[in-house]
């Protein structure tokens, strides 16, 4: 079966053979890793009925009803806790992601392991991981279809050894920064110097990204 690069990536640090896969669209992840050896069930859950038709179709298209169960429902609300080893979050925003875990926040520690893929507000989530009790024990970045997405591994735990850009661009990144990373903060750079320049900014923003913009320069130098 082929899947996206993040996909992936995302099962390459599965940890445990029963997965849930919060947000679970066309069931792509939970399919892959099975098929793959990575998990031997899972749990694909959507609030969304249309998505989860269609993830139902896939399932039983590769044979996977008996090892692949479907649950309709809002973020952690359909699964028990321990039903699982592994939750994967991926696919939406850091904001909306941090609203699903303090809304099952019960359930999700008692996962061994959190894999969260943020679209944006990866610094938010960092930030929310540490306040509910989570400590993120490993990071990467991946580039997929010309976007950026980071991946956080998170456990129960607790990390306050968080500086500013820790949370901005991954603490654990940034100790260990692969080539998409790199990628990632030369296009922010000059992304910034463009924005720098538009005159509609206020000197406290233009102050902010300046500080942004010569952290990233001093770190790729």
């Amino acid at each position: 079966m082929d899947v996206s690069k993040r996909i992936y990536s995302i099962c390459k640090y599965l940890e445990g053979n029963k997965l849930a896969d919060i947000g679970t669209d066309h069931c792509h992840l939970p399919i892959f890793a099975i098929k793959s050896g990575l998990a031997s069930y899972a749990i694909g859950v959507d609030v969304n009925a249309g998505p989860l038709k269609s993830a139902r179709e896939n399932v039983v298209k590769e044979g996977l009803a008996e090892k692949i169960e479907l649950r309709l429902g809002y973020g952690f609300k359909p699964i028990e806790a321990g039903e699982c080893d592994t939750a994967v979050i991926s696919g939406m925003g850091g904001m909306l992601i941090s609203k699903i875990i303090e809304g099952g926040l019960s359930t999700a520690l008692s996962f061994k392991q959190l894999i969260l893929s943020p679209q944006s507000d990866a610094y938010r989530l960092r930030k929310s991981l540490h306040k509910f009790g989570f400590e993120i024990y490993n990071e990467n970045m991946v580039k997929d279809g010309g976007k950026f997405y980071p991946l956080i591994m998170a456990q129960q735990g607790e990390d306050c050894t968080y500086s500013q850009f820790n949370y901005e661009f991954g603490k654990i990144t940034l100790e260990n920064p692969n080539e998409d990373f790199r990628e990632f903060l030369e296009e922010l750079w000059i992304r910034n110097e463009n924005i720098i320049n538009n005159n509609s900014l206020t000197e406290v923003r233009k102050t902010e990204i300046l500080e942004v913009n010569k952290f990233i320069k001093g770190f790729l130098s």
